[in-house]
């Protein structure tokens, strides 16, 4: 199981039945079918199932992407990614859209 630690609820989406995340993209962890905890400051949010993996650049982020994830435009968005990794050269390293459905009570 892979823990998925998220600093802040952006859009609510924790909450919901299924979400995705941006993340830096990790070949070993951010496999299809393998399970997550999505933890919030420490407190579980629920358990998943990585649905889908669709690697892509920081230059490839869209509006969809942005939007559905954060709430926030492109632009925004971006400044967000660069700010939580500040020492990462997006030209080379691709980030990951990961959709997860949690786990049905």
């Amino acid at each position: 199981m892979v823990i998925l630690p998220f600093s802040y609820n952006w859009n609510n989406k924790l909450d919901c039945t299924a979400f995705t995340t941006i993340r830096i993209f990790n070949t070993e962890k951010h496999i299809e079918g393998i399970r997550v905890n999505a933890v919030l400051k420490g407190q579980s949010k629920g358990f998943g199932t990585i649905m889908s993996v669709k690697p892509f650049y920081l230059a490839q982020l869209n509006t969809f992407i942005s939007y559905l994830d954060t709430g926030y435009s492109v632009e925004e968005c971006r400044n967000i990614i660069l700010k939580m990794y500040p020492k990462v050269d997006f030209a080379k390293q691709q980030l990951a859209l990961l959709l997860i459905v949690k786990d049905k009570l």
